[in-house]
């Protein structure tokens, strides 16, 4: 005797419907996201992202300008996805290093620490 386990069709799921936003909704705003500069030339400082996408490097197309050799022109990018940001090596010639670890591409968290040469940061999301 073989026993059979149910399948659910998609249509017979309940799903939750809606054709307009309730009185008083508010939408929640983009929070803010940080990096602060914690060591490397021209630490300490702090940079806002407000960018859907920027590049950190040492050149002048950089949006996020790092004055250090240790830094390729066009290091990293950093890419907004929804409320989060996501950093890729734009296959740099020292990496880039989250939390102690070469990535090559990764999500960012809150606290999280990146490295590129000589340059370390602090990622930070607002409230």
């Amino acid at each position: 005797m073989s026993t059979r386990t149910p399948t659910i069709d998609e249509d017979d799921v309940p799903q939750t419907m809606m054709n307009r936003l309730p009185a008083g909704f508010k939408p929640r705003p983009r929070r803010a996201h940080q990096l602060e500069q914690t060591a490397g030339p021209g630490s300490p400082s702090r940079h806002e992202l407000s960018a859907d996408m920027l590049v950190i490097g040492r050149g002048s197309a950089a949006d996020l300008r790092i004055e250090s050799d240790d830094v390729s022109r066009t290091h990293a990018q950093l890419q907004r996805v929804d409320d989060e940001y996501t950093i890729e090596d734009l296959d740099s010639r020292n990496g880039v290093f989250l939390n102690g670890l070469r990535v090559h591409a990764a999500v960012l968290r809150d606290g999280d620490q990146l490295q590129l040469g000589d340059v370390v940061f602090t990622y930070t999301e607002g409230t």
